[in-house]
């Protein structure tokens, strides 16, 4: 991904030569770069591993990374890498997964080398030429790497790689340490220029300390056995993975003025998004009366007919809304210029605010990286809502998930006399309460005189995030597919359901799900709600929630609770019981499960309880999880409530004759 400031970095990195001292911008040939000569052993034995490491698909036996930061013979500044890996696979698993090379060239810059062998169980070297490597499509999803394939790899090899690039320097970098498969060894080190400090932060951890040796400031971390990365459930794994953070913070030249902060962040956010030319403003003007707003309230119109009339594009440049206009295109970034323009010119008071994705990494306000600015989003104080610019899926006031429950840096635009400039803080970004995201079902079951099948009346109620799923996109889907579409989501509660009704509402474009959720009707009959055994008959009514998560890990919990968003869902089931029939096991229809005891009630809950009244039995279902972040410590009452649904999920009930 493409993050705003690395739209920029030409602009930032000619600033850069004002804070390098005049001794390193004086050097007319390239510095030395200290792993330049960075070799493997020609030859050698298979490494030996031991038995933990045997039992694993693949194990990286070796991780060597270095960074450099050194001005060539232009007296530009470059960064240099040399990444060094031996991974041994033991299982076809880790074949298919270590046998293909990944090299990053989303940053631009070039492959100065290449290199890539095996080396077999019995010792057999085989060398793979650069010019042998065979470069695959892009199938997987590796959008920013070229992908070159290892052939004749067996079991017990080691596969070993080595290459070195060359590419432009960047303020801030993110560094992981940790993957899904266990490693032996890691290296990594930062090298600079003794003129330039660098700060490295560990993730977990605190800043590394630096060393000076030959005019080169060094930081470097070598760490042993890091274990595997385990996905689990409810939890952001990725982003929890062990990972180093490093800027630019302070130069020689500017003494202990400390670079690349908070403040300089807000102030050139400010120059980027608010600065706009007269042509700029000209076509902004021209666009404000094509649009024909309402005078009150305008925002929404505003938004919803920029999000539909203007396409997102992500071509990383910077965006001239002149050209933006005429194009009826823009990247995040010229969304976001736009959108500010207008409401400049609509008197709409606002905040800037920046983000990131927290299931990648969660916003550090104590180490002020800017690598964190990745998304822009507008907060509107006088209503507290929020608008995410480059995200056409969306609508006021709903954001994405991902960037709530976060941290950003607000930047608000103020007036100092007759000068217009900005100031910015740290600040926190809510997301919905549970109630605000229902998904919610109210089922009636009436089965047949025979008792040979069952019809089913549903409405499904999706809002808030749950809609987002499927209502922005409903309107593009293809009018004779729709059907499918709504069919496989009633299908997940009534597997063999064959339609009688199906009709969706609120599936308009532009919708805000907050105030019309996206409502699907249904009417089907079903043969498996209801199995005979005997004399009597087994009702399936815990099928009608559909599939539930389940929680059942037999390894200790490495990471605390971390929830998408909040959510709710409350069912209702009716069902008539047949004539001469009585239920023999109602109460298994009873949960009570709780976690987090609050004043305003439990923070998660499965609770389910039913009303008989003659032979008309009333299910009534409430579940929520109303905070996003839960501790590990307290993990077993949460798995609690997440079980409780999927054990009604198996609930049966025996259906006998009476008497």
């Amino acid at each position: 991904m493409i993050t705003l400031f690395k739209r920029y970095t030409p602009l930032l990195l000619a600033g850069l030569l004002l804070w390098l001292p005049a001794a390193v911008q004086a050097q007319t040939a390239p510095a030395a770069i200290t792993y330049a000569a960075y070799t493997w052993e020609a030859k050698r034995k298979p490494l030996t591993i031991t038995a933990t490491e045997a039992k694993q698909p693949a194990v990286v036996l070796r991780d060597f990374r270095a960074e450099e930061f050194a001005v060539d013979a232009r007296r530009e500044l470059k960064l240099y890498s040399v990444d060094h890996r031996i991974v041994r696979v033991n299982t076809s698993d880790g074949i298919e997964r270590f046998n293909k090379i990944y090299l990053p060239v989303q940053d631009g810059g070039r492959i100065l080398s290449l290199k890539a062998r095996t080396i077999s169980p019995r010792g057999e070297i085989v060398d793979v030429a650069e010019g042998n490597m065979k470069e695959l499509k892009d199938e997987d999803g590796s959008r920013g790497y070229k992908v070159f394939a290892v052939e004749g790899v067996e079991k017990g090899s080691e596969i070993e790689y080595l290459f070195t690039r060359e590419r432009a320097p960047s303020y801030f970098g993110r560094i992981y340490l940790q993957s899904e498969v266990l490693t032996r060894e890691i290296q990594v080190e930062l090298i600079t220029p003794e003129a330039l400090t660098f700060e490295v932060r560990r993730y977990p951890g605190g800043l590394l300390r630096d060393t000076v040796l030959n005019e080169k400031r060094v930081s470097r971390i070598v760490l042993r056995d890091v274990p595997a990365l385990r996905e689990e459930g409810f939890a952001n794994a990725q982003a929890q993975r062990q990972r180093l953070e490093y800027k630019f913070a302070y130069s020689s030249a500017r003494g202990r003025t400390r670079l690349f902060t908070w403040a300089d962040a807000s102030q050139f956010l400010y120059n980027r998004v608010y600065n706009w030319n007269k042509d700029e403003l000209k076509a902004v003007d021209k666009l404000l009366k094509q649009m024909n707003l309402p005078a009150t309230q305008p925002l929404p119109a505003l938004e919803n007919y920029l999000k539909t009339n203007f396409r997102l594009i992500e071509d990383g440049s910077e965006a001239n809304l002149t050209r933006v206009v005429a194009d009826r295109s823009a990247s995040e970034t010229g969304f976001a210029r736009l959108f500010a323009a207008l409401m400049n010119r609509l008197n709409i008071a606002h905040e800037l605010v920046l983000t990131n994705d927290r299931s990648e990494a969660p916003f550090d306000d104590t180490f002020d990286t800017w690598n964190y600015l990745d998304h822009p989003v507008f907060y509107f104080p006088s209503t507290k809502q929020w608008l995410a610019p480059g995200r056409p899926d969306y609508r006021l006031p709903l954001i994405p998930a991902e960037w709530t429950a976060n941290k950003g840096l607000f930047v608000r635009r103020v007036q100092l006399g007759s000068t217009e400039t900005a100031v910015g803080k740290i600040g926190e970004i809510p997301t919905l309460a549970a109630d605000q995201s229902p998904s919610d079902l109210n089922i009636a079951v009436q089965f047949a005189p025979n008792l040979d099948k069952s019809t089913v009346t549903i409405r499904e109620t999706l809002g808030g995030y749950h809609a987002q799923q499927i209502q922005p996109f409903f309107a593009q889907i293809p009018e004779d597919k729709r059907p499918e579409v709504l069919q496989g989501v009633i299908k997940s509660n009534v597997p063999d359901a064959a339609f009688q009704k199906l009709e969706a509402t609120n599936g308009e474009t532009g919708l805000n799900p907050l105030e019309k959720p996206f409502l699907i009707d249904a009417t089907v009959e079903s043969v498996a709600l209801l199995d005979r055994a005997g004399p009597k008959y087994l009702f399936k009514v815990g099928t009608l929630l559909g599939p539930q998560s389940e929680l059942y890990q037999a390894e200790d919990r490495q990471f605390d609770v971390e929830n998408d968003f909040n959510r709710r869902y409350n069912r209702t089931i009716t069902f008539e019981v047949p004539a001469g029939y009585q239920v023999r096991n109602l109460q298994d229809l009873n949960f009570d499960v709780q976690a987090g005891p609050t004043a305003a009630g439990p923070e998660y809950l499965f609770k389910s309880s039913y009303e008989q009244q003659g032979q008309k039995v009333t299910v009534t279902i409430r579940e929520y999880y109303r905070q996003i972040r839960w501790p590990k410590a307290d993990f077993e009452a949460f798995r609690g409530v997440v079980n409780a649904a999927a054990n009604f999920n198996k609930v049966v009930l025996v259906l006998e004759k009476k008497g």
